[in-house]
C-alpha cells in the first residue's frame, strides 16, 4: 500500500471514530438519566392534603326536662332498620330527663275493628310523640291518617330517611305543590308518611370529595334557628335530600355538595319542618358512633326537645267506632325502653 493510500485509510478511520464518539455523547445526554421533574399540581397527589384532620368529637344528648313527663313512640313494626342500640343516645337523653320511651313492635287489629293499623293507631293515643326510622314497608293509608291526626292534635313526628334499597317495594304518592303523582320506593322511607306532610326524600346519598369529616359521604350540613339552632357542622352520612312542598320548609342544608344519582353539585336540604313534623334525610346521626361529632349532639338534642315540646290533645288520633281499644294505648304490643 502506498503512504498516500495508507493516510488516506487512516484519515477515515479517524473521521468514523470522532463521528461514533459524538454521536455516543450526544445520544449520552439524550437518554441520560431524566431530568427532575416538579410533582403533578392535582390535589390528590399532594400529601399534605391526604392527610386526614380529626373530627370533634364531644359533648352530650340531652333533653328538657319539664313538669311534665312525656310519652314517645319509637316504630319497629314496619321492618324498621333501626335497633334500639341505634337510638341509644337519643333514648337516654329522654330517659334521663324523666320522659318515656315505647317500642311499638306490632301487633293484631283483630281486637280494633279489624281495621288495617288500627293497633297502631291505638298505641298512638297513648303517645306524645312517634320515632318513624329508615322502614320497609309502607304504612296502610289508616296509619297516614292516624298520624295525620296525631300531628294535628299536637303530637310530634320525627321521619328519619335513608337513601332507598334496591329491594324497596314501591308505592304512589301525591304531594301536594310539588308533583301530581309519583313512583317511589319505601324501602329505607317513610314516603307515602312524608308525603302527607309535603315532604319527599331522595334517591341517592350526598357526597363531598373536597369538605368532609374524613369520609366522602360525610357531609356538613348547617341552619339557623329552630331545630338547627346552633348547628353549623352537623355530620351526616349517607344523607339524602329531602325536598319540600306545601308548608314544609327546609331547616338544614349541606351546601356544595353532589348527589349520587345525578352527580350535580348544589346546596341540598337534607331536614325539613311542617308544623309538627319534623323529617330529616339522614338516621346515622341519631347513633351512638357519630352522636356526639360535630355539632351533631346540638342537633340531636334539639331534636330531642322537640319530640317533648308539643302539647297535644288526649286521645287523638280518634279511635274508630265500635272499636274495643282504649285511650291511652296500653292493649297495643309496646316495650318500654
Amino acid at each position: 500500500m502506498r503512504a498516500r493510500e495508507l493516510t488516506r485509510a487512516v484519515g477515515v478511520v479517524a473521521v468514523v471514530a470522532v463521528v461514533v464518539v459524538a454521536a455516543a455523547f450526544a445520544g449520552g445526554l439524550v437518554l441520560g438519566s431524566p431530568a427532575q421533574s416538579d410533582a403533578p399540581a392535582a390535589p390528590a397527589y399532594d400529601t399534605n392534603e391526604l392527610v386526614a384532620e380529626p373530627v370533634e368529637d364531644g359533648g352530650s344528648v340531652t333533653a328538657p326536662a319539664g313538669d311534665e313527663s312525656k310519652t314517645i313512640v319509637v316504630d319497629v313494626s314496619h321492618g324498621n332498620d333501626v335497633s334500639e342500640d341505634a337510638l341509644q343516645p337519643l333514648v337516654d337523653a329522654l330517659v334521663a330527663a324523666d320522659h318515656e320511651v315505647r317500642v311499638y313492635g306490632g301487633g293484631s287489629s283483630s281486637g280494633f275493628n279489624s281495621q288495617p293499623g288500627a293497633a297502631f293507631n291505638e298505641t298512638l293515643r297513648g303517645a306524645d310523640a312517634l320515632v318513624v326510622a329508615s322502614p320497609a314497608t309502607t304504612y296502610s293509608s289508616n296509619e297516614v291518617a292516624g298520624v295525620e291526626a296525631f300531628a294535628d292534635a299536637g303530637g310530634r313526628v320525627l321521619l328519619a330517611a335513608e337513601p332507598p334499597t334496591t329491594t324497596s317495594t314501591t308505592s304512589t304518592v301525591s304531594i301536594p305543590g310539588l308533583t301530581s303523582s309519583g313512583s317511589v320506593s319505601a324501602a329505607g322511607q317513610p314516603a307515602n308518611l312524608a308525603a302527607a306532610f309535603g315532604v319527599s326524600f331522595g334517591n341517592g346519598y350526598l357526597y363531598d370529595m373536597a369538605e368532609n369529616a374524613n369520609n366522602f359521604q360525610s357531609v356538613y350540613a348547617a341552619g339557623d334557628g329552630g331545630v338547627a339552632d346552633g348547628v353549623g357542622n352537623a355530620i351526616l352520612t349517607d344523607a339524602t335530600p329531602v325536598t319540600t312542598g306545601g308548608d314544609a320548609s327546609s331547616v338544614l342544608t349541606a351546601s356544595d355538595v353532589s348527589l349520587s344519582s345525578t352527580r350535580e353539585e348544589a346546596s341540598y336540604s337534607v331536614a325539613a319542618r311542617n308544623g309538627n313534623v319534623l323529617a330529616v334525610g339522614d338516621i346515622d346521626f341519631l347513633t351512638s358512633s357519630t352522636a356526639t361529632e360535630g355539632d351533631n349532639d346540638v342537633l340531636l338534642s334539639n331534636v330531642a326537645a322537640f319530640l317533648v315540646g308539643g302539647d297535644k290533645e288526649a286521645g287523638a288520633p280518634a279511635s274508630p267506632s265500635g272499636s274495643a281499644g282504649g285511650q291511652n294505648g296500653t292493649g297495643s304490643p309496646v316495650v318500654t325502653a
